[in-house]
């Protein structure tokens, strides 16, 4: 017979639980990992926690959770009526059962709690089919002291800290689920795809959580989860089809809606809510390359910042302005991570996915923050244009003077290459590291209507100015650019510096 001491008291949500210490031996000898939520052993981890046995440096133990159902069978003969196991335990009477003969015996009350020996029967090696505990947590710990009994680094005697969970007959495995998953999630996140499929995946064994069940003791994106993994096939393959991903993919889901959910400051809920989340997915994907046919490319952090961009965008269709913005915002960065290769980001793992996504955002801001505040100026580069360049950095530096901007000119020609470089290579290189574009009209060179339609074509901010008459300007604007507004002043370089500054102002709502 092995005999485990330990101190009954109720956990907080009103668990019923002994604690006490046990040898290695009869831990394992009493108990087994339950299939139906327990992940596969991950040798890799038993090492690192063999490591940390043995490394006499804060190796502190926690508990070995065990979890034990109270069975009685009411009709077999010498059965005694008014038998309640947990509330005879709870209350220092005991308890015995009569289908596996364990029984708790109390010692003596101690606080608010009482001491109770736990007797269970061992006439012979258990088998698991035998065995009383299922290991709720601890098995990763229990594998790696095998390890180093079976090298002779410890003794099969070395004392072990649990906890006994104890259940009632009447109640279903799901709720040890519960606490399974709480222990591995809440309190030490644990990225396990075995454990994501024993709650959301429905196996149809009798212990699945319906919809309701699965929101209220998960949280809604477990749910959200579910629905793509069940009502998404195309998405999830083609997730599947990323190779960070692809053996995470649970994970990696419910990761991506947490990550929106708390950069939203929201909880995904709402079937319109459910369904942006969808769109703003299966949109992301569309940007992942192609490496071959069962295989694409697509950064952790990328992923799930663009995901969150295109939910931002689709939540926020009541906003016409947040909407535009946030669109600028995502093109921004869609052309930014095509120009550095951010695809193909090193060290990408979804351990580190959410923290990739925050140091992108970080850089893109710091970049979109440089580029929104330069301005490149396209003109012609003949001396009699030199003046309305001259106004146009007086107005700048006066705005940058008032409102403590640091707004900047960039023009063409100051580049150290020399003229005998790809001239339209780097005008169209500028144009895209710039927020606005100055187009001065005044030469009629068709060249300057090119930067335009290109600076159109990137969505920049532009504001045209003509030096001149009505009829020149007319005559030099093209038919596609005559919808902007433009600054004439025909000389008049106070009226063309007061209302540049004004536009500037307005522009950057400064």
């Amino acid at each position: 017979m092995i005999r485990l001491e330990g101190l009954f008291s109720q956990s907080f949500g009103g668990a019923c639980t002994i604690r006490g210490y046990a040898r290695y031996d009869e831990i394992v000898a009493l108990s087994y990992p339950h299939v139906g939520y327990q992940r596969p052993v991950d040798s890799i981890h038993v090492d690192e926690i063999s490591t940390f046995i043995i490394s006499g440096s804060n190796s502190f133990s926690p508990e070995v959770i065990l979890a034990y159902t109270a069975r009685y069978d009411y009709y077999k003969q010498g059965a005694v009526s008014g038998i309640d196991p947990i509330a005879d335990i709870q209350n220092g009477r005991g308890f015995t059962s009569n289908i596996d003969d364990i029984f708790f015996k109390k010692i003596r009350k101690v606080n608010n709690g009482y001491l109770y020996e736990i007797c269970i029967p061992n006439e012979k090696k258990l088998s698991k089919e035998d065995k009383p505990f299922r290991r709720v947590d601890g098995n990763h710990r229990l594998q790696a002291m095998e390890q180093l009994i079976s090298t002779g680094q410890i003794s099969s005697t070395y004392l072990i800290p649990f906890c006994l969970i104890l259940f009632a007959d009447t109640d279903s495995l799901k709720d040890e689920k519960v606490i399974f998953h709480n222990i591995n999630s809440k309190a030490v996140p644990l990225k396990s795809e075995q454990l994501l499929k024993s709650v959301v995946m429905q196996q149809n064994d009798g212990l699945d959580f319906n919809d309701k069940e699965l929101t209220e003791k998960f949280g809604s994106q477990y749910l959200l989860a579910r629905k793509i993994l069940n009502n998404n096939p195309l998405i999830v393959k083609k997730l599947e089809y990323i190779k960070w991903i692809h053996p995470h993919i649970l994970s990696i889901i419910v990761d991506l809606i947490e990550y929106v959910q708390e950069k939203d400051a929201i909880k995904i809920e709402t079937v319109e809510q459910q369904d942006a989340f969808i769109n703003s997915l299966n949109n992301t994907l569309t940007h992942a390359q192609y490496i071959s046919s069962t295989e694409l490319k697509m950064a952790s952090g990328l992923l799930f910042l663009l995901v969150y961009l295109y939910f931002d965008i689709e939540t926020g269709e009541w906003d016409p302005q947040h909407r535009t913005e946030k669109e600028k915002k995502k093109d921004q960065l869609i052309t930014w991570a095509q120009k550095y290769d951010i695809t193909n980001a090193q060290c990408d793992t979804e351990q580190h996915a959410a923290a990739n996504a925050d140091c992108i955002q970080e850089i893109f801001d710091k970049y979109t923050l440089s580029t929104e505040q330069t301005i490149f100026m396209s003109r012609c580069f003949d001396k009699r244009y030199d003046e309305n360049e001259h106004t146009i950095r007086r107005a700048i530096e006066s705005v940058n003077h008032e409102k403590g901007s640091s707004l900047r000119l960039l023009r063409v020609d100051q580049h150290k290459e020399g003229k005998t470089g790809q001239i339209s290579d780097r005008i169209m290189r500028d144009i895209e590291m710039s927020g606005l574009v100055i187009a001065d009209l005044s030469s009629g060179r068709s060249n300057i209507p090119h930067e335009i339609g290109f600076a159109m074509g990137l969505k920049k901010g532009l504001i045209l100015i003509h030096n001149g008459t009505n009829a020149e300007a007319d005559e030099h604007t093209p038919s596609n650019i005559k919808m902007y507004e433009q600054i004439r002043f025909n000389q008049d370089y106070y009226t063309l510096e007061s209302e540049l500054k004004a536009k500037l102002i307005d522009y950057y709502k400064l």
